[in-house]
């Protein structure tokens, strides 16, 4: 196995020739003079197995072994202790210190060889196996994490429809954004203030006013990106590059989030035209009904005037032929006094007439109020 490398570490070197010799034609072989020297190698090369000796001077294999297993990179590395001692409680010592196996000098070749391929073979197998747990548990984390997002996209569905107004949707997918870790700015086509978590002159401002005369629908700005639509035009500012199966998610979802804000706009943007429209009718009706007001109390007064006028003169001409008449005080009294209550009578229907008049301006009022609730 050319890509395998076994590391002998004893600080005999008839040792590390001798296991060297049944090694090395089937692995790369490595060699260290002391547990410190196999500490400096492994920090540049980490091997695929280690043969341990127990007695080393300084730092003894026990020693080197207990450290090799606190560093992360060597943690699982395969690690057989071979060495003269034999009795059952070194042995145990030895994998108390953290060793895979144990063999005793001195070294029987094929046994050598038959336990270094068997802990090699193994530890191939749990890698795969710790990869493939791994590999599953970053699927279902993803899964889990690609739900919450759709459901942070449902509610935003839901929250959107709350809206009444063009700034305030702008607003609201910047609020999106945000549950995304995302830092967001907008502009709404249509809004009094187009820009949302930005201001009017700023850089952030500038970009999408020129990313308006694009025809790309996502453009890429480094680590920024704009995402828009006919309606709305979103900048995030902070995207996860680094990320690839993140970025592309959350690419995928802000390309909905666009999409479901150009509907809304669509739709508040008929309503406000559908209420434009309504204020419109309503005044010219206004202006009509003024109108005709203003004629009939010009006609009510001229009508007032007249009457008065004939009665006054009917009065008076009354009087005159009474006179000539001849008639007693009695007779003059009655007859002057069907004549007044004649002018009562006119005077009464003056009065209804300006109880017409008067709830015509109530009607002319409730329309000032309807106008003023559709603006």
């Amino acid at each position: 196995m050319p890509n395998i490398t076994v590391m002998i570490v004893d600080d005999a070197e008839d040792n590390r020739m001798l296991q060297r010799m049944l090694l090395e034609d089937h692995y790369n072989v490595a060699e260290a003079v002391s547990g410190e020297d196999c500490i400096t190698q492994i920090e540049h090369a980490v091997p695929d197995l280690i043969l341990l000796d127990v007695n080393m001077l300084e730092m003894n294999g026990y020693e080197t072994c207990m450290h090799l297993r606190k560093q992360t990179k060597t943690a699982n590395t395969p690690i057989i202790f071979v060495s003269a001692l034999y009795k059952p409680e070194e042995r145990l010592q030895g994998y108390e210190a953290g060793a895979d196996d144990y063999l005793t000098k001195p070294i029987d070749g094929e046994k050598l060889l038959e336990r270094v391929n068997y802990h090699l073979e193994s530890h191939v197998e749990i890698v795969k196996v710790q990869k493939q747990a791994k590999d599953s548990m970053n699927v279902a984390l993803e899964a889990m994490t690609y739900s919450s997002e759709i459901g942070q996209l449902i509610d935003f569905v839901k929250q959107s429809q709350e809206v009444k107004t063009l700034e305030g949707l702008g607003e609201k997918v910047c609020k999106a954004a945000d549950e995304f870790s995302l830092n967001a700015c907008a502009y709404v086509v249509g809004a009094k203030n187009p820009f949302a978590n930005c201001e009017r002159d700023s850089l952030e401002a500038k970009v999408l006013e020129k990313a308006r005369l694009s025809s790309e629908r996502i453009i890429h700005i480094g680590i920024r990106t704009i995402v828009k639509s006919d309606q709305i035009s979103l900048l995030i500012k902070n995207m996860p590059i680094d990320d690839e199966s993140r970025y592309g998610r959350i690419k995928d979802h802000l390309a909905v989030l666009v999409s479901i804000c150009d509907g809304r706009l669509l739709a508040l943007q008929a309503q406000q035209d559908l209420a434009s429209q309504r204020s419109s009718v309503l005044g010219r009706v206004i202006i009509v009904t003024e109108e005709k007001l203003k004629q009939f109390n010009e006609k009510i007064i001229q009508h007032d005037d007249e009457v008065r006028k004939i009665m006054e003169g009917m009065i008076t001409e009354l009087e005159s032929i009474l006179f000539s008449l001849g008639l007693d005080e009695d007779q003059e009294a009655t007859l002057m006094a069907l004549a007044y209550r004649a002018t009562e009578k006119l005077e009464g229907s003056r009065e209804s007439t300006k109880e017409l008049e008067s709830e015509l301006g109530v009607v002319l009022e409730g329309l000032y109020e309807i106008l003023g609730s559709t603006e």
